[in-house]
């Protein structure tokens, strides 16, 4: 015991005299955090797709011809931070304007990669009423755009789009490829960034020798490394509740789930590095080295899509994101760093989850996630709300949260005797990174 006890007094007073002793001490430990405390599944979601076999070529090829043929955004089109969307919106399965609608997105996103009905209104009815106009029943698939805005204008606050003031709403830190908002440098949260792609690629090497393929188990070993990358370069890095436990590692699983191709040989899906650029909208230049064209997201010619029989659904999304809490414990904390990297101070869940959520241990299983992310969305809707719109218009938006917003929710569960939770705007109080903005410079960003 006095051995112990004068190990730990030693390494104190080495931290006290080298302070930077205690970064390289904080970096060590948030890098063994990124590894894995049981393996990600090769076949993440519903365990009926691990065994899934079927191809039909004509069934699941994506038309990119006439009225689907590829074209670049023109002026005055918008495209954000999702390759999924704008690579649909570039091909007409989305209109070209970038101004989503639910009926668009149900349908615009079945057609092109097999995303599920009840996938689809949860995840249009939430950034609705996050990020867009739930009256008008329109939102923004990039920056903030008038064609959202009531004809009356909106007094109080800014309707964002999904990027830029949108973050922490839908999009948080530590995306695919996308930078951190309040990050000192690379902070577009529209843009993407090929460091991280090429982090990406080099996973996937790794992990794939011979094929380099982009796996789910790529994708989630990424995500743990990009919130490590945050932590240790972002002083602002801030995850909230639903953006940053759920829908950040939900992106992260789209890339793989609704962007691969598929054949005979691979039923269940494959990605190749040459067909995510093509998705994500890079090119090579002369030297091999990656290129960022901002909104010019590209389905490959003779790509086929998931098959309907074994679409991406809600129940998919929810459990996908279970496995990768039992997987990486640490990419579920809520939190964020104070002000200096590595800094990183978690929120206590039982807290502003009313014991729904204690560790992110209880994240792991499927059940308490749906009623996690049921619960977060509903604690952040109504301040969302609140700092759009004022008078009738509140008041008619706030109305519209018991007839759409929790019809969209229900399939996650019956969730009995939820406690309310508590909002970003209450657990978010001195992190820097938690500043939720509806406007300023950056608002047109694109």
């Amino acid at each position: 015991m006095l051995s112990k006890l004068f190990l730990v007094l030693e390494v104190a007073s080495l931290v006290t005299a080298y302070p930077h002793i205690a970064e390289l001490a904080a970096k060590q430990h948030v890098r063994r955090q990124s590894i894995p405390t049981v393996p990600f599944p090769e076949w993440p979601g519903n365990p009926t797709h691990a065994l899934y076999n079927q191809f039909n070529a004509t069934e699941q090829l994506i038309d990119v011809t006439g009225e689907h043929a590829w074209a670049a955004p023109t002026q005055g089109q918008i495209r954000g931070p999702c390759a999924g969307l704008n690579a649909a919106a570039n091909h007409g399965y989305l209109p070209r304007s970038g101004i989503a609608t639910a009926e668009s997105i149900s349908e615009g996103l079945w057609n092109a990669f097999s995303l599920a009905l009840d996938a689809t209104v949860f995840l249009e009815t939430a950034t609705r009423f996050f990020d867009g106009n739930p009256i008008t029943g329109e939102w923004s698939i990039g920056y903030a755009s008038s064609a959202v805005d009531l004809p009356t204008g909106t007094a109080l606050g800014q309707i964002t789009g999904i990027c830029d003031y949108g973050h922490l709403k839908t999009e948080a830190d530590a995306s695919i490829t996308r930078g951190d908002f309040f990050a000192p440098t690379q902070n577009s949260n529209c843009r993407s960034y090929t460091n991280f792609v090429q982090d990406l690629f080099d996973v996937a090497n790794k992990m794939n020798p011979s094929t380099g393929f982009l796996t789910p188990q790529v994708y989630a070993q990424h995500s743990a490394n990009r919130k490590v990358y945050s932590i240790e370069n972002n002083p602002n890095y801030f995850a909230p509740a639903y953006a940053g436990v759920a829908f950040t590692f939900g992106a992260h699983m789209f890339a793989w789930a609704l962007l691969s191709n598929h054949s005979a040989e691979y039923p269940r899906g494959y990605q190749t590095q040459d067909n995510f650029l093509s998705l994500w909208g890079y090119t090579r230049g002369s030297k091999g080295q990656l290129i960022y064209n901002y909104g010019h997201e590209r389905i490959p010619n003779n790509y086929y899509k998931r098959a309907p029989a074994d679409a991406w659904t809600l129940e998919d999304i929810v459990i996908s994101t279970a496995q990768q809490c039992a997987s990486y414990p640490s990419n579920c904390q809520i939190g964020g760093n104070t002000g200096k990297v590595n800094s990183f101070s978690g929120i206590d869940p039982g807290d502003i989850t009313g014991g729904l959520i204690n560790s992110a241990k209880d994240l792991s299983d499927p059940a308490r996630m749906a009623c996690f992310i049921s619960q977060a969305i509903q604690a952040d809707a109504p301040g969302f709300l609140d700092a759009v719109f004022e008078g009738p218009e509140l008041n008619e938006a706030l109305g519209l949260i018991n007839t759409q917003l929790l019809p969209a929710l229900a399939p996650l569960g019956s969730c009995p005797n939820l406690p309310k939770g508590k909002s970003v705007f209450a657990y978010g109080h001195g992190y820097p990174g938690a500043q939720v903005q509806f406007g300023g410079p950056r608002a047109t960003e694109h």
